[in-house]
């Protein structure tokens, strides 16, 4: 009987971040308007997504591919942001730019900027705790003096000189509980090193909407008897969440849209909760989850 089939639910709290929403917005305004519009390096680390928008006509350009910046082309500045010798380049071939880069990412852009330069003047270094070669960990180094150094965890303790003065930045997109805790063993281990109170300020710039997907997803995973998790192949904060998601709860699958899903997920359940990355489009889940019911109809 119909009332006895899984229920189907879709994560309120799943879909784009506002910082991705508005560069796809950007996109989509530009694509309405004559003339060619490219993004450079991928607008969001999602296929179906992507696979849309290069239907519409959007067009990738690579890092350093100066070929695809002809006078009067349209190049769209992706939200994670970028140093500020790509806008120098692009402008001197005569490329029109269109910033989409997230205003959180601009404010951090921006900090990292005046302590960089404040460290400069008294030896002290600026720490980023990131992924090493992640767009917008690049992007910050352009906003660097050069010196700056990346730390992607615990491990990376060792790079960093605790005698000197420090500030000490996140990646956007970090695990806050992480970052909290990198931040905990620099402070400990630097008042050892001092003797006293040491020049070490810590910035909490993590962004608000990705920190609180940690709960949100717990939460949800939590509830349902089966989740579907649905993410670009190289989506990080997608394989983060995921991973958080099969801690809740084991039955958790993932697949990049429809077309992945199997029957035998299904079976002597009562719900399902279908959910993505901050880089997942409502669409898409939304696609997943219509084939989800179908499939549960027919069993």
């Amino acid at each position: 009987m119909d009332h006895l089939k899984p229920k189907v639910e879709i994560d309120p709290s799943a879909g784009f971040c506002s910082g991705v929403r508005r560069a796809i917005e950007v996109a989509e305004q530009l694509l309405s308007q004559p003339g060619g519009v490219a993004c450079l390096g991928e607008i969001v680390h999602n296929e179906s997504e992507l696979s849309r928008l290069r239907h519409l006509g959007l067009k990738i350009l690579d890092h350093g591919v100066d070929s695809g910046f002809a006078p009067g082309n349209k190049v769209i500045i992706r939200a994670h942001g970028e140093p500020p010798a790509t806008f120098e380049r692009l402008k001197s071939v005569g490329a029109g730019v269109y910033d989409a880069t997230c205003p959180v990412v601009i404010k951090l852009q921006q900090k990292v900027s005046i302590a960089s330069a404040a460290m400069k003047e008294n030896g002290g270094t600026v720490v980023i705790f990131g992924k090493p070669g992640h767009p917008e960990v690049t992007g910050l180094l352009g906003y660097s003096s050069g010196n700056v150094v990346v730390v992607s965890g615990q491990d990376d303790l060792e790079l960093v000189d605790l005698s000197k003065p420090l500030r000490i930045f996140s990646q956007t997109t970090s695990d806050l509980e992480a970052y909290r805790k990198f931040c905990d063993t620099i402070q400990s281990g630097a008042e050892k090193v001092s003797g006293s109170t040491p020049d070490v300020i810590i910035y909490q710039t993590v962004c608000g909407q990705v920190s609180r997907r940690k709960p949100d997803i717990e939460r949800f995973a939590s509830s349902h008897d089966v989740i579907v998790f649905v993410s670009g192949s190289e989506s990080s904060n997608g394989k983060y969440l995921s991973g958080i998601s099969k801690r809740c709860n084991p039955r958790t699958f993932v697949v990049t849209g429809a077309g992945q899903v199997k029957p035998g997920w299904f079976e002597e359940i009562s719900s399902v909760g279908v959910s993505g990355a901050t880089s997942t489009p409502v669409w898409l889940m939304q696609q997943v989850a219509a084939e989800i019911t179908e499939m549960i109809k027919k069993n």
